[in-house]
């Protein structure tokens, strides 16, 4: 494949954002304080990096494939999942840039005006264009990536259902209802354009660096929406907790107060109590996505922006 096929800047924009969002001080999650027992944040990181070539190459491949060599190549260097809801979310948005840009940076501000609307209107396309052979690669994605308490449907059931016959875009909307990444998908990716996005640039506004930003627009989201992964796994119940006392912390202001982050630490423990059965992986996911969004509009200029001061840390 010529080397012109290579977008150097969406393939760094997706690693980015991955290394960023797994570092960052998000509750309940790995990053840069915390790792699981099966699952550190080098494994994070690892898999940052086994992104770039298929991301880079999105553009002038079907989602499916791009989404399949991404969890192939991921699954060369670690042992677990790490980045199924991430690749999902970013594959239709990294194909989207491509088709639309010529690989320059828009300047700044980032994340609004013609780009922004023109990015959702393209995202749009890509997602009315998917095929049966898209959701039949992404099938065989998400076997490979064995995801965490995924269950079984009646129909269209990934692990039962060897050849699927409905379009990638169909399958997500029957499963939107129980999956946030799924949801993206029905909705156009409404989470991430309305609500993650935003609140990334504005908790930068009120002078969070990146890192705490990423934590903050991770609270707000799961103070707003409840987690799928952490549903699947342990049930209603226990979502319903963990989303309120999201809440908690973020109506005390989150990273933004003294008060806020006392709670924002007390919620952490307590995710943390039972190991990572109430790791809210997929608002983390959404997070990652917005994340991406931005870094694909700004380049490495949005990271020198709003990157930690020299001895913050």
């Amino acid at each position: 494949m010529p080397e012109c096929d290579f977008r150097r800047d969406i393939a760094w924009a997706g690693q980015a954002a991955c290394i960023l969002e797994a570092a960052a001080p998000k509750v309940g999650n790995v990053n840069r304080f915390h790792d699981f027992a099966d699952c550190s944040l080098e494994d994070f990181l690892l898999s940052a990096l086994a992104l770039g070539q298929p991301l880079g190459r999105a553009h002038r491949q079907s989602v499916g494939e791009t989404v399949l060599q991404a969890i192939a190549a991921t699954r060369r260097v670690v042992a677990s999942n790490t980045n199924l809801g991430m690749v999902l979310l970013m594959v239709p948005l990294a194909k989207a840039w491509g088709q639309m840009t010529d690989g320059s940076y828009h300047p700044y501000p980032v994340g609004k005006g013609r780009s922004k609307k023109e990015l959702m209107a393209e995202v749009s396309k890509v997602l009315n264009g998917l095929t049966v052979e898209d959701t039949r690669a992404v099938y065989e994605a998400i076997r490979l990536a064995t995801p965490s308490g995924m269950g079984q449907v009646e129909a269209h059931d990934i692990y039962r259902e060897e050849v699927p016959q409905i379009t990638l875009l169909a399958a997500m909307q029957l499963a939107a209802g129980r999956d946030l990444i799924a949801g993206e998908y029905a909705t156009g990716y409404r989470l991430t354009f309305a609500m993650g996005g935003p609140m990334l640039l504005r908790s930068l506004r009120q002078g969070l660096e990146l890192p705490e930003a990423i934590a903050q627009t991770h609270l707000y989201l799961l103070s707003r929406y409840q987690d799928t992964l952490i549903a699947r796994k342990t049930g209603n119940e226990a979502v319903t907790e963990v989303q309120h006392r999201a809440r908690q912390a973020w109506k005390a202001g989150g990273w933004t107060t003294a008060n806020g982050r006392e709670a924002v630490k007390q919620l952490d423990s307590w995710l943390r109590q039972q190991g990572k059965m109430l790791n809210p992986g997929a608002t983390a996911d959404i997070t990652a996505a917005a994340l991406f969004w931005l870094l694909l509009e700004g380049g490495p200029e949005f990271w020198r922006r709003s990157r930690p001061a020299a001895g913050s840390k």
